[in-house]
């Protein structure tokens, strides 16, 4: 199955293509809870510094998740590959 509307994070040469992981909307139904419990704590308490700490540190899993991914892509990439080219293509000539 091909999709024409994807955009991949990696296409190579050999028709290999992987798209981009969603780390983020895998992660959607928790962080929005977490939100949730932060407005329901009354400002200035502990128990809401508490929730937003909880909410910081769903954020900054998605971040790490995402910075590792990339890291492991290139190391793979680079391993298997002889040559390896980068292209930054502009997202309004994609379409």
């Amino acid at each position: 199955m091909e999709k024409k509307d994807a955009i991949y994070r990696v296409s190579i040469s050999n028709g290999y293509h992987q798209e981009n992981p969603k780390f983020l909307r895998k992660a959607e139904k928790a962080i929005k809870r977490a939100q949730r419990q932060i407005y329901k704590k009354e400002k200035g308490k502990n128990q809401r510094q508490k929730a937003r700490q909880r909410y910081a540190r769903k954020h900054l899993k998605i971040s790490r998740q995402r910075h590792e991914h990339a890291k492991r892509l290139a190391r793979c990439l680079c391993k298997h590959n002889t040559f390896v080219a980068y292209v930054r293509v502009a997202h309004r000539f994609i379409c």
